[in-house]
């Protein structure tokens, strides 16, 4: 998917045991969609940390941050209690949104991707082969572009 298309309708369950539809979710704010391949991994957990540390940021500018990966929602709530992450996880169990994304790996997880959606959940930018260090200022920077 490619800056400009509508986000696909995704409803997937959190780390907290809730159904969480994308499109109903934190209506008329923007979105911040990270793809990390392993829940409790030394890079995702870095990255996690690292959104999870700056959500305020994110919510000053009317952007609300999801994370997702392919692992049951029981290992993503170590992850998200490992992180402090103040946002949900969200499972694809079974790796459909990735594939759809086409952002499945070779061992069919998530490639490290990151999708800045606007309040339609028009794609307004795509980030891949994310490096983790350094990661969360550039999306920053990229979400201060969006207008409120």
């Amino acid at each position: 998917m490619e800056t400009g298309q509508q986000f696909p309708r995704f409803f997937g369950v959190s780390h907290e045991g809730q159904n969480i539809d994308i499109y109903d979710y934190k209506k008329g704010k923007n979105l911040v969609l990270f793809f990390f391949p392993r829940a409790t991994t030394a890079g995702c957990v870095r990255e996690t940390t690292e959104f999870a540390a700056r959500m305020d940021e994110f919510t000053d500018r009317n952007t609300e941050i999801l994370g997702l990966s392919v692992d049951d929602s029981e290992l993503q709530k170590t992850h998200a209690i490992q992180c402090a992450a103040s946002f949900p996880i969200l499972s694809d169990r079974g790796g459909k949104l990735i594939a759809e994304l086409g952002i499945a790996n070779e061992r069919g997880s998530a490639k490290r991707t990151t999708y800045i959606v606007d309040a339609q959940r028009n794609i307004k930018r795509v980030f891949t082969e994310v490096k983790v260090d350094g990661h969360v200022d550039e999306v920053l920077e990229a979400v201060k572009g969006l207008s409120k």
